[in-house]
Parts: structure tokens; sequence; C-alpha cells
């Protein structure tokens, strides 16, 4: 989306602004997107229209963020645009508290050397972009928004990917848990791993000392009984081997 860091109420909206707090209400009625360049010292606040209009866009959303300020928005796709356009103009029009005024261009933002390139309908790229306007309103005025007859599928899509977003936002948390809880798992399994290690290495030790009080000084038979006769003894397999004493399998 193209950086409109200088969007602003035109004089025409401050002006539909103070009507609005002496009891009139400003309906705000079409998004406008444009490729116009703003002339060399062209002030914004003394635009009376969109430079160079390309695409408007139906109002779908109105949210008063504070008592002064308002979220307006849209739908756009480019289905319908016949020629590709840089979009460097961002327009919101209202209809003016003053019915003898008509519709006035509200608010403006141009991005300048930041414009997003916008392919034309029938291309292999498919735009649809969410816009919101952040506008100033002024405290306590009257806001209400035109939606046009036609414009219902497109709320519709709003709210279903807005929906969409939200659901993503939820899983994010989930997943975020998720990555939580399996570190927690994976930290314990290793202070339980160190543990067992430990132990091993100390029975190991243990094992190694009984071995060698046991066995390690060993150097003559350690039994009782000898086999220099056979008597009283029955020898069902080996040879007895006399001169040594033992029975040899």
């Amino acid at each position: 989306m193209g950086a409109f860091i200088n969007n602003s109420v035109t004089d025409a909206g401050n002006l539909a602004i103070a009507k609005a707090l002496s009891g009139g209400t400003i309906k705000f009625t079409k998004i406008v997107m444009g490729d116009g360049e703003l002339p060399e010292g062209q002030e914004v606040q003394n635009l009376e229209a969109v430079i160079s209009p390309k695409a408007t866009i139906d109002i779908v959303k109105k949210t008063i963020i504070t008592p002064s300020t308002a979220v307006v928005g849209g739908v756009f796709l480019n289905n319908e645009t016949g020629e590709g356009f840089f979009w460097r103009e961002l327009g919101l029009y209202a209809e003016d508290p003053d019915p003898d005024v008509g519709e006035i261009l509200y608010s403006y933002g141009n991005a300048g050397g930041y414009a997003e390139w916008i392919p034309p309908s029938g291309s292999q790229t498919s735009i649809e972009k969410s816009i919101d306007i952040l506008t100033a309103v002024g405290p306590a005025a009257n806001i209400a928004i035109h939606i046009n007859a036609d414009a219902y599928a497109t709320v519709a899509q709003y709210e279903y990917y807005l929906s969409l977003a939200l659901e993503a936002a939820g899983l994010a948390e989930q997943a975020i848990e998720i990555a939580n809880e399996a570190m927690r798992i994976a930290s314990e399994a290793n202070a339980t791993s160190n543990s067992m290690k430990t132990q091993v290495d100390d029975n190991t030790g243990k094992i190694a000392t009984m071995w060698d009080a046991l066995f390690g000084a060993l150097t003559t038979n350690p039994f009782l009984v000898t086999f220099g006769d056979l008597t009283g003894i029955k020898l069902t397999s080996g040879i007895w081997n006399k001169q040594n004493s033992r029975i040899e399998c």
C-alpha cells in the first residue's frame, strides 16, 4: 500500500466539521484512488478533488475511534480496472452538512514517490485491498456513511476478509501458546535427562567400586569345595582333571 504520510483534512472538510458541530451531519460518500502528482507549491488543504481519479470505492465501514477521529473504509478490487495505474492519491469524499454545497473532498493524501502499482483487470495479478482511512471528524460531530445499493456484495466480502483476519490472529495466539508449552516440556525433558545421566554416572562409579572390592584382590580359589577326589560326587557331565583337582566341561 502507498505511504500516505501527508493525509490531511481539506479546508472544505474542516468547514464541514464546524457545521456538524452546530447540529449538521457529515455523510461520507466514497473513497477515490488516483495517480496524480501534486504540483509544486500545491497545498493539500486547498484541493477540491482528486487530481487524476482512477478508481472509486464504495464505503462499507465507519468506526468511531475517539470523539474526534473515525475510520472510514471500503474494499478495492481490480476486476474492473481497465488500465493499470500507480496508486498515488487517496481521497475521501463527503456530503457537506449544507445541502446547497453538495459533495466535497473531505480529506486527501498523496504517496508521491512511494506509489504502488495496481495492475489492470485481466492480468495475472488479482488485487483485493481493504482500505481504511483514519480521519479527524471533530469533537461530537455527527457522522454517517452512504452505501450504494449494489455495494452489499462488497460489504459481505469485507466482513469475510475481516473474519479471516480475526481467525488468523486467534490461530497465531494459539500457536504462540503451543510453542511456549513445547519449550516448557523440552526444558523439563532436558532437566530430567541431565538428572538421569547424573544417576547413571553415580551408579556406574558405585558398581566399579563394588567390583574392585569383591574381585580385585582375589589371587587364590575363593571356594571351599575342591575336586581332589570325587568322593560323594556323581559326575554326570564333563571330565575330572585329577591332576589339577577340577572338573572340566
